[in-house]
């Protein structure tokens, strides 16, 4: 199951919040998971490599600089995803079901007042399976765009050869997509489409600005914004992985760092 989850908040209290509060909701995340299963939770706190899930920062509200100003009452939200069967199973029959009245991040008091995983009620709330979206992608009638379109709602990066690359590569973002899928999804899909990505795959046209995010005394800077990438080689079977992997985005992320708010991605027309 991909499960996108929002949750809605009202402040209890006037408040100025740094406007990376990714670590903070990974935190409440995490605390969350060991109440309704701790030995799940530890491991995937353990496990090596691409985690199961994907966290947002604090959204929904208006932001000066790098603070979010907040006043008593005022309404905002965040998103969790999972992409890994086990973990999405808990959340959806216990965490779901069990969330507390109020909350705290970063010291800051909030009222939970909702929760959704249903599209019609929040425009970055889903739940599908990886089957449904497979065949939604790959069985389509008519014939795939030539292009990707994608908007980048937080900061993005990539960690190539020990640097992070604050720019939108085509290859760099289908190969960690490719990479998820195939440790998470029940069907794996051929390694091929990275080398599809890196010879027929190209920027066309972007609107992004970079924007520094602060993980305690580091700083890695990422782009936001939207970006296209062409498909130079019309193949219909690579173009429609392409575009599963991209619809895939939305609940895995794209880039470095997506369990503590970066990298938040979604496919648009």
């Amino acid at each position: 199951m991909l499960l996108s989850a929002v949750f809605t908040l009202r402040s209890q209290q006037a408040a100025s919040l740094r406007v990376d509060q990714g670590r903070a909701v990974h935190g409440l995340f995490l605390d969350w998971l060991r109440q309704a299963d701790q030995a799940l939770a530890q491991h995937i706190h353990d496990a090596d490599g691409a985690k199961p899930f994907t966290v947002s920062s604090l959204r929904g509200a208006r932001v000066q600089q790098d603070r979010i100003p907040l006043q008593p009452g005022q309404e905002c939200w965040f998103r969790l995803t999972s992409f890994g069967p086990e973990l999405s199973t808990v959340l959806s029959q216990c965490v779901l079901h069990q969330l507390p009245d109020e909350l705290t991040l970063s010291d800051v008091p909030f009222l939970l007042t909702g929760a959704t995983t249903d599209g019609g009620e929040h425009p970055w709330a889903s739940r599908t399976g990886y089957a449904e979206l497979a065949q939604e992608m790959m069985l389509a009638a008519e014939e795939p765009p030539p292009w990707l379109n994608l908007r980048f709602a937080s900061p993005t990066a990539f960690h190539s050869q020990k640097r992070h690359l604050p720019l939108p590569l085509p290859r760099l973002a289908v190969e960690g997509w490719l990479k998820k899928w195939n440790r998470f999804a029940p069907l794996r899909l051929h390694e091929d489409a990275n080398r599809f990505a890196e010879e027929c795959l190209a920027i066309s046209r972007y609107r992004l600005e970079t924007r520094p995010v602060r993980f305690g005394s580091a700083t890695i800077v990422g782009f936001v914004g939207r970006c296209t990438f062409r498909f130079l080689n019309r193949d219909r079977y690579w173009m429609r992985v392409l575009h599963l992997l991209a619809a895939f985005s939305f609940y895995c992320g794209t880039g470095h760092k997506t369990t503590m708010g970066m990298g938040q991605t979604r496919p648009v027309v």
